[in-house]
Protein backbone atom coordinates (compact mmCIF):
# COMPACT_ATOMS: atom_id res chain seq x y z
CA UNK A 1 0.00 0.00 0.00
CA UNK A 2 0.77 3.34 -0.35
CA UNK A 3 2.36 5.94 2.40
CA UNK A 4 0.94 9.50 1.97
CA UNK A 5 2.80 12.33 3.39
CA UNK A 6 2.00 16.07 3.29
CA UNK A 7 4.15 17.61 0.61
CA UNK A 8 5.28 21.20 1.86
CA UNK A 9 4.19 23.75 -0.15
CA UNK A 10 7.25 25.97 -1.63
CA UNK A 11 6.91 29.71 -1.61
CA UNK A 12 8.49 31.70 -4.32
CA UNK A 13 11.42 33.93 -3.18
CA UNK A 14 12.76 36.94 -4.42
CA UNK A 15 15.69 37.28 -6.86
CA UNK A 16 18.80 37.75 -4.70
CA UNK A 17 21.58 39.61 -6.27
CA UNK A 18 25.00 37.54 -7.46
CA UNK A 19 27.74 38.69 -6.11
CA UNK A 20 31.02 36.91 -6.61
CA UNK A 21 32.95 37.46 -3.57
CA UNK A 22 30.24 37.24 -0.87
CA UNK A 23 27.86 33.90 -1.35
CA UNK A 24 29.02 30.01 -1.31
CA UNK A 25 32.26 30.76 -0.22
CA UNK A 26 34.76 28.45 -2.26
CA UNK A 27 33.45 25.63 -4.25
CA UNK A 28 36.06 23.12 -2.54
CA UNK A 29 34.64 24.38 1.42
CA UNK A 30 33.17 20.74 1.57
CA UNK A 31 34.83 17.46 -0.16
CA UNK A 32 31.72 16.19 -1.02
CA UNK A 33 29.44 19.59 -2.61
CA UNK A 34 29.57 20.89 -6.04
CA UNK A 35 28.58 24.58 -6.82
CA UNK A 36 28.01 24.50 -10.63
CA UNK A 37 27.32 28.13 -12.39
CA UNK A 38 25.14 27.99 -14.95
CA UNK A 39 23.19 30.65 -17.26
CA UNK A 40 19.68 29.99 -16.37
CA UNK A 41 17.59 27.66 -13.74
CA UNK A 42 14.28 26.47 -14.57
CA UNK A 43 11.63 28.42 -13.76
CA UNK A 44 9.80 25.15 -12.51
CA UNK A 45 10.19 21.51 -11.50
CA UNK A 46 7.60 19.65 -13.58
CA UNK A 47 9.16 18.10 -16.30
CA UNK A 48 5.96 18.38 -19.05
CA UNK A 49 5.80 21.97 -17.94
CA UNK A 50 8.98 23.57 -19.44
CA UNK A 51 11.23 22.08 -22.35
CA UNK A 52 14.16 23.71 -21.92
CA UNK A 53 18.00 23.24 -21.89
CA UNK A 54 18.02 24.10 -17.87
CA UNK A 55 15.34 22.02 -17.37
CA UNK A 56 16.98 18.74 -18.54
CA UNK A 57 19.96 20.01 -16.58
CA UNK A 58 17.87 19.61 -13.60
CA UNK A 59 15.72 16.36 -14.48
CA UNK A 60 18.08 13.67 -14.85
CA UNK A 61 18.66 13.90 -10.80
CA UNK A 62 15.39 14.71 -9.93
CA UNK A 63 13.10 12.03 -11.91
CA UNK A 64 13.31 8.66 -13.37
CA UNK A 65 11.59 6.97 -16.39
CA UNK A 66 10.23 3.75 -16.93
CA UNK A 67 12.85 2.75 -19.32
CA UNK A 68 16.38 4.36 -19.87
CA UNK A 69 18.60 4.78 -22.49
CA UNK A 70 22.04 3.86 -22.10
CA UNK A 71 24.02 6.63 -23.87
CA UNK A 72 27.49 5.18 -22.92
CA UNK A 73 26.89 1.76 -24.59
CA UNK A 74 25.66 2.61 -27.91
CA UNK A 75 22.20 4.32 -26.73
CA UNK A 76 20.11 0.53 -25.93
CA UNK A 77 17.35 0.16 -23.37
CA UNK A 78 17.85 -0.61 -20.62
CA UNK A 79 15.04 -1.47 -16.95
CA UNK A 80 14.77 2.08 -15.01
CA UNK A 81 11.46 2.10 -13.45
CA UNK A 82 10.35 -0.69 -14.80
CA UNK A 83 11.99 -4.27 -14.54
CA UNK A 84 11.20 -5.28 -17.59
CA UNK A 85 8.58 -5.05 -20.67
CA UNK A 86 6.99 -6.75 -23.53
CA UNK A 87 5.23 -5.46 -26.85
CA UNK A 88 2.04 -6.69 -27.01
CA UNK A 89 0.89 -5.52 -30.23
CA UNK A 90 1.80 -2.28 -32.10
CA UNK A 91 -0.54 -0.36 -29.65
CA UNK A 92 0.00 -1.55 -26.37
CA UNK A 93 2.79 -2.19 -24.52
CA UNK A 94 3.25 -4.25 -20.89
CA UNK A 95 5.27 -2.80 -18.35
CA UNK A 96 6.24 -4.52 -15.34
CA UNK A 97 7.20 -2.29 -12.26
CA UNK A 98 9.97 -2.24 -9.70
CA UNK A 99 9.06 -2.67 -6.52
CA UNK A 100 10.33 -0.83 -3.21
CA UNK A 101 10.86 2.69 -4.94
CA UNK A 102 10.60 5.80 -2.48
CA UNK A 103 9.45 9.34 -4.17
CA UNK A 104 11.13 12.37 -2.08
CA UNK A 105 7.83 12.77 -0.32
CA UNK A 106 7.82 9.66 1.26
CA UNK A 107 5.54 8.08 -1.13
CA UNK A 108 6.08 4.48 -2.84
CA UNK A 109 6.26 3.70 -6.39
CA UNK A 110 3.50 1.85 -7.99
CA UNK A 111 0.55 1.93 -10.64
CA UNK A 112 -1.16 4.36 -9.55
CA UNK A 113 1.87 6.66 -10.25
CA UNK A 114 2.29 5.51 -13.74
CA UNK A 115 -1.64 7.11 -13.95
CA UNK A 116 -0.67 10.21 -12.72
CA UNK A 117 2.01 10.99 -15.48
CA UNK A 118 0.03 9.99 -18.24
CA UNK A 119 -3.26 11.56 -16.90
CA UNK A 120 -4.87 13.99 -19.28
CA UNK A 121 -4.12 16.85 -17.37
CA UNK A 122 -0.45 16.15 -18.40
CA UNK A 123 -0.74 14.60 -21.78
CA UNK A 124 -2.08 18.37 -22.99
CA UNK A 125 -5.90 17.09 -22.71
CA UNK A 126 -6.49 19.92 -20.84
CA UNK A 127 -5.45 23.05 -23.18
CA UNK A 128 -5.93 25.51 -19.81
CA UNK A 129 -2.78 24.16 -18.28
CA UNK A 130 0.52 25.41 -20.02
CA UNK A 131 2.71 21.44 -20.87
CA UNK A 132 5.33 20.63 -23.69
CA UNK A 133 4.08 17.36 -23.54
CA UNK A 134 1.58 16.97 -26.56
CA UNK A 135 3.83 16.43 -28.88
CA UNK A 136 4.90 13.47 -27.30
CA UNK A 137 2.57 11.81 -25.56
CA UNK A 138 -1.27 13.15 -27.72
CA UNK A 139 -0.94 9.42 -29.17
CA UNK A 140 -1.81 7.91 -25.80
CA UNK A 141 -5.06 6.29 -25.53
CA UNK A 142 -5.22 5.27 -22.23
CA UNK A 143 -3.17 3.32 -19.08
CA UNK A 144 -4.59 0.03 -17.74
CA UNK A 145 -3.90 -1.19 -14.45
CA UNK A 146 -3.23 -4.73 -14.53
CA UNK A 147 -2.15 -5.30 -11.02
CA UNK A 148 -0.75 -2.62 -8.42
CA UNK A 149 2.99 -3.54 -10.03
CA UNK A 150 1.80 -3.83 -13.67
CA UNK A 151 0.50 -1.75 -16.38
CA UNK A 152 -0.20 -1.69 -19.80
CA UNK A 153 -0.28 1.80 -21.81
CA UNK A 154 -2.75 1.68 -24.92
CA UNK A 155 -2.01 4.12 -28.14
CA UNK A 156 -3.96 5.34 -30.47
CA UNK A 157 -2.94 4.10 -33.51
CA UNK A 158 0.14 1.59 -34.20
CA UNK A 159 3.22 3.74 -32.80
CA UNK A 160 6.51 3.79 -35.18
CA UNK A 161 8.40 5.03 -31.75
CA UNK A 162 6.88 3.03 -29.28
CA UNK A 163 8.69 2.23 -26.26
CA UNK A 164 11.34 5.12 -26.81
CA UNK A 165 8.38 7.63 -26.01
CA UNK A 166 8.95 5.85 -21.73
CA UNK A 167 12.51 6.11 -22.00
CA UNK A 168 13.76 10.12 -22.07
CA UNK A 169 11.68 13.66 -21.79
CA UNK A 170 9.14 14.31 -21.28
CA UNK A 171 8.51 10.45 -19.27
CA UNK A 172 9.65 11.53 -15.92
CA UNK A 173 7.54 9.42 -13.74
CA UNK A 174 5.85 11.83 -10.90
CA UNK A 175 4.24 11.12 -7.55
CA UNK A 176 0.87 10.70 -7.44
CA UNK A 177 0.11 11.68 -3.92
CA UNK A 178 2.27 15.05 -4.62
CA UNK A 179 -0.53 15.91 -7.49
CA UNK A 180 -3.47 15.04 -6.00
CA UNK A 181 -2.36 17.13 -2.69
CA UNK A 182 -1.46 20.44 -4.98
CA UNK A 183 -4.39 23.19 -5.10
CA UNK A 184 -3.27 23.80 -8.46
CA UNK A 185 -1.01 22.42 -11.12
CA UNK A 186 0.53 25.54 -10.74
CA UNK A 187 1.32 25.06 -7.71
CA UNK A 188 2.30 21.35 -8.65
CA UNK A 189 5.00 22.64 -10.94
CA UNK A 190 6.72 23.85 -7.69
CA UNK A 191 7.23 20.86 -5.79
CA UNK A 192 9.85 17.92 -6.44
CA UNK A 193 7.75 15.38 -7.37
CA UNK A 194 10.54 12.55 -8.29
CA UNK A 195 12.22 9.75 -7.43
CA UNK A 196 16.03 10.60 -8.67
CA UNK A 197 19.50 10.12 -7.11
CA UNK A 198 18.72 13.75 -5.63
CA UNK A 199 15.71 15.86 -3.53
CA UNK A 200 15.09 19.66 -4.03
CA UNK A 201 16.23 21.28 -0.73
CA UNK A 202 15.49 24.40 -2.33
CA UNK A 203 14.80 27.00 -5.35
CA UNK A 204 14.48 30.40 -5.96
CA UNK A 205 12.75 31.62 -9.21
CA UNK A 206 15.43 33.36 -11.31
CA UNK A 207 18.16 32.29 -8.65
CA UNK A 208 19.45 29.37 -7.14
CA UNK A 209 18.26 26.00 -6.99
CA UNK A 210 20.05 23.59 -4.36
CA UNK A 211 19.98 19.60 -4.10
CA UNK A 212 21.10 17.10 -2.32
CA UNK A 213 21.91 13.46 -2.34
CA UNK A 214 18.77 11.32 -1.50
CA UNK A 215 19.36 8.76 0.95
CA UNK A 216 16.96 6.48 -0.13
CA UNK A 217 17.57 6.73 -3.98
CA UNK A 218 17.33 2.57 -5.64
CA UNK A 219 19.49 2.80 -8.00
CA UNK A 220 22.63 1.40 -8.15
CA UNK A 221 24.84 4.71 -9.31
CA UNK A 222 23.86 6.91 -6.59
CA UNK A 223 24.34 10.52 -6.38
CA UNK A 224 27.92 11.31 -6.54
CA UNK A 225 27.66 14.65 -4.21
CA UNK A 226 26.54 15.49 -1.06
CA UNK A 227 24.59 18.67 -2.03
CA UNK A 228 25.03 20.88 -5.11
CA UNK A 229 24.04 24.14 -6.20
CA UNK A 230 22.63 25.69 -9.39
CA UNK A 231 23.86 29.00 -9.46
CA UNK A 232 23.06 31.46 -11.96
CA UNK A 233 25.89 33.43 -13.69
CA UNK A 234 24.26 34.96 -17.16
CA UNK A 235 27.52 36.78 -18.16
CA UNK A 236 30.03 33.99 -19.50
CA UNK A 237 33.05 36.00 -18.65
CA UNK A 238 31.74 35.83 -14.57
CA UNK A 239 31.30 32.25 -14.58
CA UNK A 240 34.90 32.16 -16.40
CA UNK A 241 36.88 34.28 -13.45
CA UNK A 242 34.75 32.13 -10.70
CA UNK A 243 36.17 28.48 -12.12
CA UNK A 244 39.65 30.18 -12.18
CA UNK A 245 39.59 31.50 -8.87
CA UNK A 246 38.16 28.01 -7.69
CA UNK A 247 34.80 29.32 -7.00
CA UNK A 248 32.88 27.16 -9.07
CA UNK A 249 33.72 23.75 -9.49
CA UNK A 250 31.58 23.09 -12.85
CA UNK A 251 30.74 25.82 -15.33
CA UNK A 252 27.94 25.95 -18.60
CA UNK A 253 27.91 27.12 -21.90
CA UNK A 254 31.45 27.37 -23.10
CA UNK A 255 32.76 28.39 -26.49
CA UNK A 256 36.19 28.52 -28.56
CA UNK A 257 37.83 31.19 -26.93
CA UNK A 258 36.79 30.26 -23.68
CA UNK A 259 37.90 26.86 -24.11
CA UNK A 260 41.70 28.04 -25.14
CA UNK A 261 41.41 30.14 -21.58
CA UNK A 262 40.39 27.22 -19.57
CA UNK A 263 42.46 24.37 -21.10
CA UNK A 264 45.50 26.65 -20.41
CA UNK A 265 45.34 26.62 -16.64
CA UNK A 266 46.56 23.58 -14.90
CA UNK A 267 43.45 23.10 -12.57
CA UNK A 268 40.94 23.18 -14.81
CA UNK A 269 39.51 21.11 -18.17
CA UNK A 270 37.34 21.44 -20.86
CA UNK A 271 34.13 18.58 -20.74
CA UNK A 272 31.33 17.61 -22.99
CA UNK A 273 30.85 18.24 -26.59
CA UNK A 274 28.48 18.01 -29.58
CA UNK A 275 25.18 16.46 -28.56
CA UNK A 276 22.13 14.21 -29.81
CA UNK A 277 20.64 18.00 -31.05
CA UNK A 278 20.32 20.68 -33.73
CA UNK A 279 20.76 24.32 -33.26
CA UNK A 280 18.87 26.36 -35.38
CA UNK A 281 16.56 29.02 -36.36
CA UNK A 282 12.80 28.63 -36.79
CA UNK A 283 11.13 31.52 -39.38
CA UNK A 284 7.74 32.93 -39.21
CA UNK A 285 6.22 32.51 -42.63
CA UNK A 286 3.03 33.51 -42.01
CA UNK A 287 2.32 37.15 -42.97
CA UNK A 288 5.33 38.37 -41.92
CA UNK A 289 8.36 39.87 -44.48
CA UNK A 290 9.87 36.80 -44.98
CA UNK A 291 6.19 34.87 -45.78
CA UNK A 292 7.61 34.24 -49.83
CA UNK A 293 9.82 30.51 -49.38
CA UNK A 294 12.07 32.29 -51.91
CA UNK A 295 13.81 34.59 -49.07
CA UNK A 296 13.83 31.65 -46.50
CA UNK A 297 15.40 29.62 -48.40
CA UNK A 298 17.75 32.65 -49.30
CA UNK A 299 18.14 33.15 -45.70
CA UNK A 300 19.40 29.33 -45.63
CA UNK A 301 21.68 29.76 -48.63
CA UNK A 302 23.18 32.93 -47.07
CA UNK A 303 24.37 30.87 -44.26
CA UNK A 304 28.31 29.50 -43.88
CA UNK A 305 27.90 26.93 -41.69
CA UNK A 306 31.37 25.76 -41.50
CA UNK A 307 32.48 29.72 -40.70
CA UNK A 308 30.34 29.30 -37.72
CA UNK A 309 32.00 26.36 -36.15
CA UNK A 310 35.05 27.06 -36.72
CA UNK A 311 34.50 30.52 -35.40
CA UNK A 312 32.61 29.75 -32.29
CA UNK A 313 33.53 26.12 -31.41
CA UNK A 314 37.50 25.75 -32.68
CA UNK A 315 36.03 22.95 -35.05
CA UNK A 316 34.66 20.99 -31.79
CA UNK A 317 31.50 20.23 -33.20
CA UNK A 318 29.69 19.77 -37.46
CA UNK A 319 27.28 20.87 -39.46
CA UNK A 320 24.48 17.82 -39.88
CA UNK A 321 23.29 16.31 -42.86
CA UNK A 322 19.69 17.78 -42.92
CA UNK A 323 17.58 17.28 -39.88
CA UNK A 324 18.76 14.41 -38.58
CA UNK A 325 21.27 12.89 -36.03
CA UNK A 326 23.33 9.31 -36.55
CA UNK A 327 21.69 8.04 -33.77
CA UNK A 328 18.59 7.43 -35.74
CA UNK A 329 20.39 4.08 -37.06
CA UNK A 330 18.57 2.27 -40.09
CA UNK A 331 16.18 5.71 -40.47
CA UNK A 332 19.88 7.93 -40.83
CA UNK A 333 19.87 8.94 -44.39
CA UNK A 334 23.66 9.23 -44.77
CA UNK A 335 23.65 10.34 -48.20
CA UNK A 336 21.89 13.38 -48.04
CA UNK A 337 24.10 16.48 -48.27
CA UNK A 338 25.06 19.29 -45.34
CA UNK A 339 22.47 22.49 -45.82
CA UNK A 340 24.30 24.28 -49.10
CA UNK A 341 26.35 27.26 -48.93
CA UNK A 342 25.57 29.50 -51.85
CA UNK A 343 25.34 33.65 -51.61
CA UNK A 344 25.01 33.75 -55.37
CA UNK A 345 21.86 31.21 -55.49
CA UNK A 346 20.43 33.39 -52.48
CA UNK A 347 20.62 36.77 -54.29
CA UNK A 348 18.41 35.43 -57.21
CA UNK A 349 16.46 34.03 -55.07
CA UNK A 350 15.78 37.41 -53.49
CA UNK A 351 14.88 39.03 -56.59
CA UNK A 352 12.80 36.45 -57.78
CA UNK A 353 11.01 37.25 -54.73
CA UNK A 354 10.86 41.19 -55.43
CA UNK A 355 12.58 41.66 -52.17
CA UNK A 356 13.68 45.08 -52.17
CA UNK A 357 15.30 45.60 -48.41
CA UNK A 358 12.43 45.41 -46.06
CA UNK A 359 13.54 44.64 -42.37
CA UNK A 360 13.14 41.63 -41.21
CA UNK A 361 13.17 41.24 -37.33
CA UNK A 362 15.28 38.60 -35.66
CA UNK A 363 15.27 38.11 -31.82
CA UNK A 364 17.69 36.46 -29.71
CA UNK A 365 18.76 36.35 -26.41
CA UNK A 366 22.32 36.91 -25.28
CA UNK A 367 23.11 33.84 -23.86
CA UNK A 368 20.51 31.23 -23.48
CA UNK A 369 22.58 29.12 -26.15
CA UNK A 370 26.35 28.81 -26.38
CA UNK A 371 27.73 31.88 -28.22
CA UNK A 372 24.01 32.55 -29.00
CA UNK A 373 24.36 36.57 -28.65
CA UNK A 374 27.89 36.15 -31.47
CA UNK A 375 25.96 33.50 -33.67
CA UNK A 376 23.25 36.05 -34.11
CA UNK A 377 25.91 38.83 -34.82
CA UNK A 378 27.61 36.82 -37.63
CA UNK A 379 24.60 35.17 -38.99
CA UNK A 380 23.16 39.25 -39.37
CA UNK A 381 27.02 39.94 -41.30
CA UNK A 382 26.49 37.03 -43.80
CA UNK A 383 22.89 37.76 -44.27
CA UNK A 384 23.60 41.85 -45.46
CA UNK A 385 25.93 39.87 -47.31
CA UNK A 386 23.80 38.82 -50.17
CA UNK A 387 21.51 41.83 -49.66
CA UNK A 388 18.93 40.97 -46.47
CA UNK A 389 18.29 43.96 -44.03
CA UNK A 390 18.12 41.75 -40.61
CA UNK A 391 17.34 43.71 -37.88
CA UNK A 392 18.41 41.80 -34.21
CA UNK A 393 17.07 42.55 -31.37
CA UNK A 394 18.03 40.71 -27.70
CA UNK A 395 15.31 39.50 -25.24
CA UNK A 396 15.79 38.97 -22.05
CA UNK A 397 13.65 35.68 -21.95
CA UNK A 398 11.55 33.13 -24.21
CA UNK A 399 8.06 35.06 -23.96
CA UNK A 400 9.56 37.84 -25.33
CA UNK A 401 11.36 36.30 -28.28
CA UNK A 402 8.20 34.23 -28.91
CA UNK A 403 5.68 37.08 -28.57
CA UNK A 404 3.22 37.22 -31.59
CA UNK A 405 3.62 40.78 -32.75
CA UNK A 406 3.45 41.43 -36.65
CA UNK A 407 7.35 42.21 -36.91
CA UNK A 408 8.30 38.96 -35.32
CA UNK A 409 10.33 36.75 -38.58
CA UNK A 410 13.56 35.42 -36.89
CA UNK A 411 13.56 33.70 -33.59
CA UNK A 412 16.37 30.83 -32.34
CA UNK A 413 15.72 27.50 -31.14
CA UNK A 414 17.05 23.98 -30.98
CA UNK A 415 16.08 20.93 -31.55
CA UNK A 416 16.71 17.71 -29.64
CA UNK A 417 16.70 13.82 -30.50
CA UNK A 418 14.79 13.00 -27.89
CA UNK A 419 13.93 9.26 -29.60
CA UNK A 420 16.90 8.01 -32.06
CA UNK A 421 14.04 8.60 -34.99
CA UNK A 422 13.04 11.46 -36.94
CA UNK A 423 9.38 11.35 -34.94
CA UNK A 424 11.52 12.24 -32.06
CA UNK A 425 13.31 15.67 -33.70
CA UNK A 426 12.24 16.69 -37.55
CA UNK A 427 8.86 15.69 -37.30
CA UNK A 428 8.30 16.66 -33.21
CA UNK A 429 9.45 20.40 -33.71
CA UNK A 430 8.39 20.67 -37.53
CA UNK A 431 5.37 19.04 -37.67
CA UNK A 432 1.75 20.28 -36.33
CA UNK A 433 2.56 20.95 -32.44
CA UNK A 434 4.16 23.86 -30.86
CA UNK A 435 5.60 25.77 -33.96
CA UNK A 436 2.08 25.46 -35.46
CA UNK A 437 -0.08 26.46 -32.16
CA UNK A 438 1.86 29.62 -31.69
CA UNK A 439 0.96 30.24 -35.68
CA UNK A 440 5.02 30.83 -36.72
CA UNK A 441 3.87 28.51 -40.23
CA UNK A 442 1.32 25.99 -41.41
CA UNK A 443 2.01 22.44 -42.15
CA UNK A 444 0.23 21.66 -45.94
CA UNK A 445 -1.90 18.80 -46.31
CA UNK A 446 0.79 16.55 -48.26
CA UNK A 447 3.36 17.28 -45.18
CA UNK A 448 0.69 16.16 -42.85
CA UNK A 449 -0.46 12.92 -44.93
CA UNK A 450 3.55 12.14 -45.09
CA UNK A 451 4.06 13.08 -41.21
CA UNK A 452 0.62 10.44 -40.53
CA UNK A 453 2.89 7.90 -42.16
CA UNK A 454 5.82 7.71 -40.85
CA UNK A 455 4.16 8.08 -37.29
CA UNK A 456 2.35 4.85 -37.31
CA UNK A 457 4.26 2.93 -40.54
CA UNK A 458 6.09 -0.15 -38.94
CA UNK A 459 8.25 -0.82 -42.43
CA UNK A 460 12.02 0.80 -41.95
CA UNK A 461 12.34 0.99 -46.00
CA UNK A 462 8.94 2.73 -46.69
CA UNK A 463 9.70 5.18 -43.18
CA UNK A 464 13.00 5.80 -44.98
CA UNK A 465 11.26 7.11 -48.16
CA UNK A 466 8.61 9.02 -46.50
CA UNK A 467 11.34 10.79 -44.00
CA UNK A 468 13.74 11.76 -47.78
CA UNK A 469 10.80 13.02 -49.05
CA UNK A 470 9.83 14.93 -46.46
CA UNK A 471 13.13 16.60 -46.33
CA UNK A 472 13.11 17.62 -49.69
CA UNK A 473 9.76 19.45 -49.69
CA UNK A 474 11.13 20.94 -46.04
CA UNK A 475 13.94 22.57 -48.12
CA UNK A 476 11.61 24.04 -50.77
CA UNK A 477 9.23 25.69 -48.07
CA UNK A 478 11.50 26.26 -45.08
CA UNK A 479 10.31 27.11 -41.67
CA UNK A 480 13.66 26.75 -40.36
CA UNK A 481 17.27 27.08 -40.69
CA UNK A 482 19.88 24.58 -39.74
CA UNK A 483 22.76 26.07 -38.19
CA UNK A 484 25.14 23.18 -36.21
CA UNK A 485 25.09 20.10 -34.42
CA UNK A 486 24.37 22.17 -30.46
CA UNK A 487 27.95 21.54 -28.56
CA UNK A 488 27.66 21.37 -24.95
CA UNK A 489 30.96 22.41 -23.13
CA UNK A 490 31.54 23.10 -19.63
CA UNK A 491 34.30 23.90 -18.11
CA UNK A 492 35.69 22.01 -14.45
CA UNK A 493 37.94 21.95 -11.80
CA UNK A 494 39.97 18.29 -12.49
CA UNK A 495 41.95 19.16 -9.51
CA UNK A 496 38.72 18.52 -7.90
CA UNK A 497 36.85 15.69 -10.10
CA UNK A 498 36.78 13.87 -13.18
CA UNK A 499 33.37 13.85 -15.48
CA UNK A 500 32.08 11.45 -18.16
CA UNK A 501 29.07 13.47 -19.31
CA UNK A 502 26.20 12.13 -21.63
CA UNK A 503 25.99 13.31 -25.09
CA UNK A 504 23.05 15.09 -24.14
CA UNK A 505 21.21 17.68 -22.54
CA UNK A 506 21.22 15.71 -19.15
CA UNK A 507 23.93 16.49 -16.88
CA UNK A 508 24.87 13.30 -14.93
CA UNK A 509 26.17 13.78 -11.09
CA UNK A 510 25.42 10.25 -10.44
CA UNK A 511 28.58 8.21 -9.43
CA UNK A 512 28.31 7.42 -13.42
CA UNK A 513 28.96 10.76 -14.31
CA UNK A 514 30.85 12.38 -11.70
CA UNK A 515 33.87 11.02 -9.27
CA UNK A 516 35.27 13.23 -6.76
CA UNK A 517 39.24 13.34 -6.34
Amino acid sequence: MKTQSSFPRRLLLPILAISLTAFHGAASAFAHDLVIAVQKNPDNHDPVSENSNPNLRLMYSLYDTLVSVDYRNGGRLVPNLATSWSVIDPRTIEFHLRPGVVFHNGDTFDARDVVATFSPVRIGADKSVPVQSQPFFKGIDRVEVVDEMTIRIHMKSDDAVGIYRFSTYPSQIISATALEQAKTYAEFTEVDAGSGPYSLVSRKLGGDIVIKKFDKYWGSSKAAADKVTFTVVPELATRIAGLLSGQFDIITEVGADELRQIEAKPSCAIVGGPVQSIRGLVYDSIGSPIADPRIRRALNLAINRDALVKSLFAGRTSVPHGWQMQTFGDMYLSDRPTPEYNPKKARELLKDAGYSGQQIVYRTQQGYYTKQGDTAQILQSMWKAVGLNVKLEFKENWAQVRADTPDRAIIDADSGAYYPDPMGQFWRRMGPGEFTDSQFFTVGPSMLTLGNELATSLDTKRRRAIFAKMLENFEEDPHAGILYVTPMFMGMRKDRLSMDPLPYAYLDLTTDGVTFK
